[in-house]
């Protein structure tokens, strides 16, 4: 007998749908004869996910690629200044060439790189590397900002007169009255796109910081002005963002688990960018990694003071999604498999020994976000807390759904009749905390 069937109290889940119109699906199909379209996954050098170790790169490699991820965009915000950056990008290079699967890597500029020569040099030491990526034969480099840099005069023309010919797809923000802005408008971004249509290739919308809704929206209005100039976009999916270091503010924004996803897969399917970049593999500073590392504080010390939880979930989801992009029709759901995510403390929990979290935006709630991928109707079961236990019949197909929680542990269950599917235990929900923690946890189960 299950677990959840001698507990006692049962409480009342809601089953949310996000439908993919007919659309988004005919868009779809309109598009499989298009060229190649990429995922890739913004890669912080600064952190080596697995320990900076040739074994622990592959390891990335492997598991970005099971899930359809093309390559890795190499955020970088310093260069010889900072040695470790151009060590860890050569051991990255070399552990993607000694694997032979084609993997990529790609620059992408912010900060420290304003200086010229730090610019050069990463783009000819690499540019020219077997798994650096290109595009119609031209070396592919982004930036995060870096809008002040005189492109084409210092940089540019400098480095094709030397025989390193760059594709340019920057994240300039769009600027209307000299203030960036995160979640543009198509307006905004018709008028970015035209400031800077003479010296970009394409353009890329970084939006981590923001609810799902607004993510939605500005990849949409931002694909929409680039297609418009003829450009080529590269889209952005984030799982949450909280900026845990963001004194005083702290800002964080709830994307609802697998809903949170599935809506900005929606736009993505909708506006058919040419390339895509997952926000992010491995920023644990600011929760939106996807690597499945089950304890970064493992191989970085100096994140034990709070913990980073797996989000194994969110990647594990994602894959689904990246199949339907890169394929242009939806895959059939051959395996029952469930996802689950939420915080593990109360939205209104006070830590004593912390500094607040001052700017919280989106439909905060204290439920945890189920997704559901089924061959046929099976039924939820859900144990959360010592008492609550949520039992629903859920349809074949992709739903999400929120089932409210209760401190203490956290169980789910997936049963076809009498027959139990899956079995999964999630992180428990603390009653008392001593420091907020609102990066969630995450974790999926497949049926055998």
């Amino acid at each position: 007998m299950s677990l959840l069937l001698g507990r006692a109290g049962v409480c009342l889940a809601l089953l949310v749908l996000i439908a993919v119109s007919a659309t988004v699906a005919r868009t779809a199909e309109a598009n499989t004869a298009t060229p190649k379209r990429y995922v890739f996954a913004n890669y912080c050098v600064c952190f080596a996910s697995y320990g900076e170790t040739l074994d622990g790169y592959k390891r990335e490699i492997r598991e970005a690629q099971a899930a359809g991820i093309d390559g890795f965009v190499l955020d970088c915000g310093a260069w010889s200044n900072e040695p470790h950056y151009p060590r860890r990008v050569k051991m990255m290079l070399q552990a993607a060439q000694e694997l032979g699967t084609d993997f990529k890597y790609f620059f992408e500029f912010y900060g420290g790189f304003s200086k010229v020569e730090y610019l050069f040099d990463a783009i000819k030491t690499y540019g020219k590397h077997p798994n650096y990526f290109t595009y119609q034969g031209r070396i592919v480099v982004s930036t995060w900002g870096m809008d002040d840099v005189a492109w084409k005069k210092d940089v540019l023309d400098p480095l094709k007169q030397d025989g390193y010919d760059v594709y340019f797809v920057p994240a300039f923000y769009a600027r209307p009255n000299g203030q960036a802005i995160e979640q543009p408008t198509y307006a905004m971004q018709k008028e970015n796109v035209t400031k800077w249509a003479d010296l970009v290739d394409g353009m890329f919308f970084w939006g981590a910081a923001g609810t799902a809704e607004q993510m939605s929206a500005s990849n949409s209005a931002t694909t929409k002005a680039l297609h418009e100039a003829k450009k080529l976009s590269m889209a952005s999916v984030s799982p949450v963002y909280w900026g845990s270091q963001q004194f005083p503010q702290r800002r964080y924004f709830e994307t609802r688990g697998g809903e949170g996803t599935a809506m900005q897969w929606a736009a993505i399917l909708q506006a058919q960018p040419e390339w895509l970049e997952l926000l992010t593999w491995n920023d644990w500073m600011e929760s939106t990694y996807l690597c499945p590392v089950e304890d970064p504080a493992k191989y970085f010390g100096q994140l034990t003071e709070l913990r980073r939880y797996p989000h194994a979930g969110y990647l594990a989801l994602n894959r689904y999604y990246i199949a339907w992009y890169k394929t242009g029709k939806q895959p059939p759901i051959s395996k029952d498999s469930l996802y689950f995510f939420y915080r593990t403390h109360p939205k209104d929990a006070v830590a004593p020994d912390d500094k607040p979290v001052l700017s919280q935006y989106g439909e905060i709630a204290d439920v945890i976000y189920v997704t559901t991928l089924l061959t046929k109707p099976a039924e939820l079961r859900v144990v959360s807390g010592a008492n609550a236990v949520c039992i629903m019949k859920v349809p074949a197909g992709i739903n999400h759904v929120r089932v409210p929680f209760a401190v203490g542990a956290q169980h789910f269950e997936l049963y076809r009749g009498d027959k139990a599917l899956i079995s999964k235990d999630g992180d428990p929900i603390l009653d008392k905390i001593t420091k907020y923690n609102f990066f969630p946890t995450s974790g999926f189960a497949e049926a055998q």
